[in-house]
């Protein structure tokens, strides 16, 4: 075992420190309401029916660790406890668990884990078993085995995978803990969306989700987004192109992508976000245009995306092709990022626009948006755009 490898082992366990004590004691004191209320009352439980198989296995489990604590062999008599369990409920998995919980503090792990692996085939939902075969891999560093047993406990106590995503977030930022992770999400692929999401809100994360992605296709939910947004918001706009080209597989290419507006999978911001709201919409109508819709209450940007720009003169054309309202209230903007300064500012007018701008030294990304800008009266607005295009002026 190298020392990175028993790195990432202590740094989990004590990262998981709270969520195996929290199981723990959900195993022992949550199951279904039985024995005289014993669910919130277990001392009671314990006066009232002291032979119900439930209340003995808590208790024999709690001797078990109080011994365990104590750095002691568990009392023999626990071993009778056993017996009546096991008549009492003879399809139960808790005297396999017992016996290999007795086995564990006896130091005999090879027969403690061929146990608890037959507590869990006669029930795939005894908690105890689950626990405690999860802490044993933890700790002979199976730690991708140790996950899936811990994230079917929370799932047991009805929290689902987002019970387990803080955890699996918190381990995931430990050293060596990639190849676990991603060999863990390749059995558990829900979870990695999830988990990559979390991660994707701090741009600081950028390199360590690429390294744990094993679904970079359409995930979902989508973390690819936060993850571009994130860099972009940083400022870090020449990493977010270039790790949005590497999650698109699109080649690099000066101008606006996906200019035609066509159903595409490359995530936004460096293709088109579109607006839904209550002051307009955008919609792309399968023909390589877009519609919009504008109400004129308020500003709003009905169409956008990130580009990169060279510093140079640029040529912006596209047909306008209006059906109500006046046209110029939807306009045509480039603004020079960091600073979001108007490089360009085009009213659109019926038949089409054509605009000459240019990109100064200093802009590191360009943001396009068609926005729609509110005059004195509300008004709606409605138009198609089409043959839209971006191109860096010829030289002569």
């Amino acid at each position: 075992m190298t020392a990175s490898g028993a790195g990432s082992r202590n740094g989990f366990a004590a990262i998981m420190a709270v969520a195996l004590i929290a199981a723990t004691l959900a195993f022992l004191i949550i199951r279904n309401a039985a024995a005289a209320d014993r669910e919130r009352k277990p001392a009671l439980a314990q006066a009232l029916w002291p032979s119900h198989p439930w209340v003995l296995t808590d208790k024999v489990l709690l001797e078990i660790a109080s011994a365990a604590a104590r750095g002691q062999i568990p009392p023999t008599a626990i071993n009778a406890d056993v017996r009546r369990i096991a008549a009492r409920a003879p399809l139960s998995p808790d005297p396999f668990v017992i016996r290999g919980a007795i086995a564990q503090t006896e130091g005999k792990d090879g027969l403690a884990e061929a146990l608890l692996s037959e507590a869990r085939s006669h029930d795939p939902r005894s908690k105890a078993a689950r626990f405690l075969l999860a802490e044993r891999y933890f700790r002979t560093g199976r730690v991708t085995d140790g996950l899936v047993e811990m994230q079917v406990l929370v799932g047991l106590q009805s929290q689902g995978v987002e019970g387990f995503v803080p955890a699996l977030v918190a381990y995931a930022r430990t050293p060596g803990a990639i190849p676990q992770m991603r060999s863990f999400f390749s059995r558990r692929p829900q979870a990695e969306a999830n988990v990559l999401t979390v991660l994707a809100g701090d741009a600081a994360n950028a390199d360590l989700v690429l390294a744990l992605a094993t679904n970079s296709h359409d995930p979902q939910p989508d973390w690819r987004v936060p993850l571009l947004s994130g860099l972009a918001a940083a400022g870090q706009f020449e990493k977010a192109h270039a790790t949005w080209l590497r999650l698109s597989g699109t080649q690099p290419k000066s101008g606006l992508y996906n200019a035609a507006f066509k159903e595409d999978s490359a995530p936004p911001p460096f293709n088109w976000t579109y607006a839904n709201t209550p002051e307009g919409i955008a919609e792309a109508n399968g023909k390589g245009g877009l519609d919009l819709l504008y109400y004129g209450r308020a500003a709003v940007t009905l169409a956008s995306q990130l580009t990169v720009l060279q510093p140079d003169s640029y040529r912006l054309a596209m047909k306008v092709n209006p059906s109500d309202g006046e046209p110029s209230a939807i306009r045509a903007i480039v603004r020079c990022l960091p600073g979001n300064k108007p490089i360009a500012d085009v009213p659109m007018r019926p038949g089409g626009v054509t605009a000459r701008f240019s990109v100064p030294a200093g802009c590191q990304a360009a943001r396009f948006e068609l926005a729609g800008v509110a005059g004195d009266v509300p008004a709606t607005t409605e138009l198609t755009i089409s043959d839209l295009r971006l191109d860096a002026e010829a030289r002569p």
